[in-house]
């Protein structure tokens, strides 16, 4: 018998964001963290594709769901209601099935947006999302979460006690970075993330526009307002200094964080925003909104802001300055030096082993 069980079925490889990101990297690192139980992961073969390590360090059952959301939503069901051969499952999309065996599970819950946000979700899924999260939290033997914010989300919505809620911290590994690196910079601002609605990117295209010599750089997949945020940049004054370079690999990420000018994070909901401690481990200044997780991931690494133009705009131009620009970078590294592979893995073995009885 397998130790852990972990659902990824809902994982669609480079449609659902930061939740991607968060569970691989997570699996990355458990998967060298000799402390670890034995786990079996159920992907699909598009997911096992896209993250070849997962067949190298575990045990990977496949499956291809059918007919969308459905079709997975009845695989999971038909999949987990009879599975005894793990002692635990861990259920990383959010969401326990409605039907699950007896044995004990985890969920891992990143955000609950759609009650914060609800004009950003449908009716339909509204209603649906509200069954599904409060069956969760009734069946979950454990309910993991990325930040405190979103442990405060669940007592507030769903009055789950928030000190029930194990934190278990994204897994993003600090870089060292030579004191010459902190003074290289571009002349842009960088936003890199999925085109949904709460992330503002039209807010930034008004930012750029009243500084004339500064240019924009979006990179990320494509939501539901790809086209939109397209055709802002077209409309634009500022068109000739904005471009959207669409996903690009962790190789070319890398050097845009470390060119641009600062990280810009206008997101207004966020359950902990991933990217932000990213940029800091890679010696770039962060400025960001006030939404959601973001002044707590943020801490004092970075410059947090009000959703106002005129105000973003005296950020960017303080950051210009070199010697403040080297201050939040420092500042930067030293935040994102509270994150690492090994803490993210141990505290989610922690959870593991709680349970386990180890």
């Amino acid at each position: 018998m397998n130790g852990v069980a972990i659902n990824l079925l809902w994982l669609r490889p480079g449609q659902v964001g930061g939740s991607e990101t968060y569970a691989v990297r997570l699996l990355q690192a458990l998967g060298r963290d000799p402390n670890a139980p034995s786990i079996e992961i159920f992907a699909s073969s598009a997911t096992t594709q896209a993250h070849p390590f997962l067949e190298t360090h575990f045990t990977v059952n496949q499956h291809n769901p059918a007919l969308g959301r459905g079709g997975r939503v009845w695989l999971e069901n038909r999949l987990f209601a009879d599975n005894e051969s793990a002692q635990l499952t861990h259920h990383l999309g959010g969401t326990i099935p409605k039907r699950q065996h007896d044995g004990q599970c985890v969920v891992t819950i990143y955000d609950i947006q759609y009650r914060d946000y609800p004009q950003n979700f449908s009716g339909i899924k509204r209603r649906y999302l509200d069954l599904a999260v409060q069956r969760t939290l009734n069946r979950a033997d454990a309910v993991c979460v990325m930040s405190e914010f979103s442990a405060g989300s669940l007592e507030q919505h769903f009055g789950y006690p928030k000190e029930r809620c194990k934190i278990v911290p994204p897994a993003i590994e600090a870089v060292t970075i030579s004191k010459t690196q902190h003074n290289e910079k571009g002349g842009y601002l960088f936003y890199p993330a999925v085109t949904w609605p709460h992330k503002e990117h039209k807010f930034l295209i008004k930012v750029v526009e009243h500084i004339q010599d500064l240019e924009l750089v979006f990179v990320g997949a494509r939501g539901p307002l790809h086209d939109d945020v397209l055709r802002a940049i077209k409309g634009s004054p500022a068109a000739d200094r904005i471009v959207h370079l669409g996903v690009v690999d962790q190789k070319k990420l890398d050097v845009l964080y470390r060119q641009a000018l600062c990280t810009a994070f206008p997101s207004q909901y966020e359950g902990f925003g991933q990217p932000v401690i990213e940029a800091m481990a890679r010696g770039c200044p962060v400025i960001s909104s006030r939404g959601g997780a973001l002044p707590e991931t943020v801490g004092t690494g970075g410059i947090t802001v009000p959703m106002d133009v005129d105000l973003w705009v005296d950020a960017v131009n303080m950051i210009r300055q070199s010697r403040e620009r080297q201050k939040w970078v420092e500042n930067g590294l030293r935040r994102a030096a509270d994150f690492s592979n090994d803490r993210a893995a141990a505290t989610q073995v922690g959870v593991y082993n709680e349970l386990l009885g180890r």
